[in-house]
């Protein structure tokens, strides 16, 4: 044992003393171990300080108080089925329609003798208001909250400068303070609409979980609606709970939280908490796959440098075994060196960053945090891999021909046809671990998928090598060197693109991930207007007496507003968008007695080859499990598709055109596509958002539903359905707003819709860009005009998710700097082993730049060639995720939008051609062109 230990202690001794003797060979090393384990702990610690508890949530929302609580407007009691979500899971006993909720009075009944409640909301300000800006006129929310009560303080409403608003005064947001440059004293220029003109700010606050909204806080305002924050005099317990449910409330609150979901329920959150686990897995498994491809080319390519080095120490008699201890001691040395490093400067990293992402997310962190035992992973995991990684490099050294090594007769090994086939195996057995995994939803199955995908394409590696050297022949002379080096010496260009290989598909992972997500955002929204379409709306703030009103000069308001419109936007057009809508009245026959009062909608219908054969459920019989297994029937039915956005009822306002300029605002159509649906709205047509709503003969039947609310028994009554049959056309489903139709003039008129009274909106068309700042600019103008009875408001559509994108920037731009950062080092490394031939070049008469150009090949092909590959094992590791994240959107319908196979073709550019080039740059620049010559060592 003695004996064992002292050899261990020359072995490190000796690793110790290579490694300070060589600092530049061993940074490289340890910059190549350490760059995926910076990654991952940046990636941690991130995590861990961002994403709160059900505890953390509840504090940061509610604070010190007991409970937020909401009324459903049931109407009726309710089941509350969670109790650790912001928006709980609740079953209605019955649904009363225009249900009141209950009273302050009745909800302090509920609770305990002591109790105190204030209004209060959890949401983004729903009301708005016009204020004064720097550029002009623009919307800020409103809350109207009282801050002398010390609920509001509890809850985490924090004062960063001044105090409270007495009457006439208001509090500002800090973004908002910051957007309207206005301080404690200043005055906030408010249009009339909220009693008054100016109110004083009296402080600038923050509301921990919204501090990127712009909003003011003042007593004149609207109070919230249906939510109160709620303190009692001891803890709240379950039986007030109930007491609150019995009112059609429901409760969150930090003392209820770890209660369990219960009834069906609970059968969606195991599968939200199965796919969750399974999702966490596949990632690990593909960091530690990063990890294990980077750690491996630092250290076969550093015992490839030391060859000689090893030759030494055999010929003074040194055993294999020796020689190995001595490899893997440098990997346990560079392991744990790497892990420290990276878990420090990760932890650094997320510090000094935590105002950045605390702006990104929105919300406060609960402080820095840097998920401990991850990071204690990391360092067994960094261990572990310089073991592993080390072990080949070990083998390897321990069995050189001690002659050639040092005559300097060391050519690389070529790579064999075996691996080649031994790689294709191994993909089609990851391919094969795929299918598997995704029909019996393993883990462990597809695990080894994305491990076997990527170690048969490490595998394939030498053997494409050696395929691409024969192009060379076609190439300059530089690019030409630089393969056939390539394809001679594989045992060192294989492991540096591996290193690439590893970094790169666990980023095409998570930006494909990104990318998915922000898609299916894209796709669950409701889209009226194309994306940057400007419009300018008019509407009526007359009186609100149907007897006294009398009809607004529609022409003279446009006319003051195209006058301020022209003094801030060039080549103006204007054009009017007819808006039918049924609050109109109800054109279609009627009960005579509620001829005043009755209401008419319409909805898209379907033939009947084409119906869902989801609805064939009878209404009564839609349980939990019939409603997942018709869920599951429905996945297979081609015709159904439909989301939750699809509702179908032309309700509200519908665009009314034939225009062709509006027509393409609305549908995106050029050329022939847009002629051929102005033709179908010029014939008395309509445009539907449902391609499966068209019959054999280019037609739509559109059901229209007569209702009448009756106040006594506080239900709708239904009348006779009338059935219209209309040309029609089918764009995007996604398009057309919540109403899904675009109408022709004659559509409408046999509808029964006519004209809204109350508003007016217009299409501008200009050539100047319109942004925030013109935007506000035209607001101020528009408010200052004499349309007496008229308001006025320019709006431009946009659809944009800020957080996404820098989601998308801040996963691509990592992924890019850690593709970047190793195949410099692996490039650095491998010029380091090749001097001698660099010194060879020189001797014969290359260049300087020659050398530079050769250098810069060399990094551009294993930049390239990593980056290719990786991609491609990215997307089967993405494969597996996305199947994971799907799951529990199974059982759900309409149905929830997938996880698709949208391609970051962001992440794709920087990582396929910006670190390339980036790569290639910087190995011409700080390449070494004129080497000393070495003496003849044979």
């Amino acid at each position: 044992m003695g004996r064992l230990l002292a050899s261990q202690r020359l072995a490190f001794r000796i690793a110790r003393r290579e490694a300070l003797r060589y600092k530049g060979r061993s940074a490289l090393s340890i910059t190549l171990l350490g760059l995926p384990l910076l990654a991952v702990a940046i990636g941690a610690s991130a995590y861990d300080t961002m994403m709160l508890s059900d505890e953390e949530t509840v504090q940061q929302y509610v604070g010190e108080n007991d409970a937020f609580i909401e009324d459903t407007g049931s109407g009726t009691p309710i089941v509350q089925h969670s109790w650790n979500e912001q928006w709980p899971m609740y079953e209605a006993e019955d649904y009363i329609e225009g249900a009141a909720g209950p009273t302050e009075s009745e909800i302090l009944g509920a609770l305990p003798i002591g109790s105190w409640i204030v209004p209060y909301s959890t949401y983004e300000g729903s009301e708005t208001i016009q204020v004064q800006t720097p550029d002009g006129l623009g919307s800020i929310s409103t809350y109207g909250y009282d801050l002398h009560d010390g609920l509001y303080e509890k809850a985490g409403i924090e004062f960063i400068e001044g105090s409270a608003p007495g009457k006439g005064e208001v509090v500002l947001s800090e973004e908002a303070a910051k957007h309207l440059e206005l301080g404690v004293g200043d005055m906030l220029v408010a249009d009339q609409t909220v009693g008054t003109q100016e109110a004083e700010v009296s402080g600038i606050v923050e509301v921990p979980w919204n501090i990127d909204e712009q909003f003011v806080i003042g007593s004149m305002f609207a109070t919230p609606v249906g939510g109160w924050l709620v303190d009692t005099p001891e803890e709240l317990t379950y039986e007030d709970a109930l007491a609150l449910n019995e009112l059609g409330v429901v409760v969150w609150a930090g003392s209820l939280i770890d209660r369990p979901t219960s009834g069906d329920y609970y059968f969606d959150s195991m599968l939200l908490d199965e796919a969750t686990i399974m999702i966490t897995g596949l990632i690990v498994v593909a960091v530690v796959m990063e990890v294990i491809l980077l750690a491996g080319p630092a250290f076969a390519i550093s015992a490839r440098r030391r060859t000689r080095e090893f030759a030494l120490m055999s010929a003074n008699g040194a055993t294999p075994a020796q020689i190995r201890r001595v490899v893997l001691a440098s990997g346990v040395i560079f392991g744990l060196i790497a892990a420290v490093c990276a878990i420090a400067i990760g932890i650094l990293v997320v510090f000094a960053g935590m105002p950045i992402l605390e702006g990104i997310f929105g919300y406060r962190s609960a402080g820095l945090r840097v998920l401990p035992l991850l990071q204690i992973g990391l360092v067994a995991v960094a261990l572990t891999t310089g073991l592993l990684a080390a072990l080949a490099a070990a083998i390897s050294a321990s069995r050189v021909n001690v002659v050639a090594a040092l005559m300097g007769r060391t050519p690389g090994r070529k790579g064999s046809k075996r691996w080649l086939v031994i790689g294709l195996l191994m993909l089609g057995a990851g391919v094969a671990s795929a299918l598997a995994g995704v029909s019996m939803w393993s883990l462990p199955l597809m695990s080894a998928a994305i491990i076997l995908a990527q170690l048969g394409l490490v595998a394939c590696t030498p053997a494409l090598l050696a395929v691409m050297a024969k192009l060379g022949r076609w190439l300059p002379l530089a690019p030409r060197m630089a393969l056939r080096e390539a394809g001679r010496n594989r045992g060192s260009a294989a492991p540096a693109i591996a290193a690439v290989l590893g970094v790169v598909a666990a980023g095409m992972v998570f930006s494909m991930i990104v990318t998915a997500d922000a898609e299916r955002k894209m796709q669950s929204q409701v889209i009226d207007l194309q994306q940057g379409t400007v419009t300018l709306n008019l509407w009526d703030i007359g009186t609100a007496d149907p007897e006294q009103a009398v009809e607004p000069d529609w022409e003279a308001g446009l006319a003051e507003a195209r006058t301020v419109l022209e003094r801030h936007l060039d080549d103006l057009e204007i054009v009017p968008i007819s808006m039918s809508s049924s609050w109109t009245g109800c054109t279609l026959p009627v009960v005579e007695e509620f001829k005043e009062t009755a209401e008419c909608s319409w909805m898209v219908t379907r033939p009947e080859e084409n119906q869902c054969s989801y609805w064939d459920v009878p209404e009564g019989d839609r349980t939990e499990e019939a409603e997942r297994e018709g869920a599951e029937a429905a996945r297979q039915d081609p015709n159904c598709n439909e989301t939750s956005n699809d509702v179908g009822i032309s309700s509200g306002d519908t665009p009314t055109t034939t225009d062709p300029q509006i027509v393409a605002a609305y549908t995106g159509f050029e050329g022939e596509q847009l002629d051929e649906a102005v033709a179908v709205l010029e014939g008395g047509g309509v445009l539907v958002a449902d391609p499966l709503a068209l019959t054999g003969e280019g037609t739509v039947v559109l059901e229209g539903r007569i209702t009448n609310f009756d106040e006594e028994s506080g239900e709708y009554q239904e009348y006779e359905t009338q059935y219209l049959e209309l040309p029609a056309m089918a764009v995007d489903d996604s398009l057309l707003g919540y109403n899904k139709l675009l109408l022709s003039p004659g559509a409408a008129e046999q509808m029964g819709q006519g004209p809204n009274p109350y508003d007016r909106t217009y299409l501008l068309q200009t050539s100047t860009p319109v942004e925030g700042a013109v935007v506000e600019a035209i607001s101020a103008d528009l408010e200052a005009i004499g349309t007496g009875r008229l308001a006025a408001h320019t709006s431009v559509a946009d659809y944009t998710d800020e957080f996404t994108f820098y989601m998308v920037l801040l996963v691509s731009g990592l992924c890019a700097l850690v593709a970047l950062g190793a195949t410099a080092v692996s490039t650095g490394l491998i010029i380091a082993e090749q001097r001698k031939d660099m010194t060879t070049l020189g001797a014969v008469g290359a260049a300087p730049g020659l050398r530079k150009r050769f250098a810069m090949w060399q990094t551009v092909m294993i930049a390239v060639f990593g980056a290719g590959l990786g991609t491609i094992a990215g997307v089967i590791g993405y494969a597996m995720v996305q199947q994971a994240l799907n799951r529990p959107l199974r059982f759900v319908y309409p149905f929830e939008v997938p996880y698709g196979w949208e391609l970051p073709w962001g992440a794709m550019a920087v990582i396929l051609v910006a670190v390339p080039v980036l790569a290639a740059l910087g190995a011409l620049v700080f390449t070494k062109a004129k080497l000393p010559s070495e003496r003849r060592l044979t």
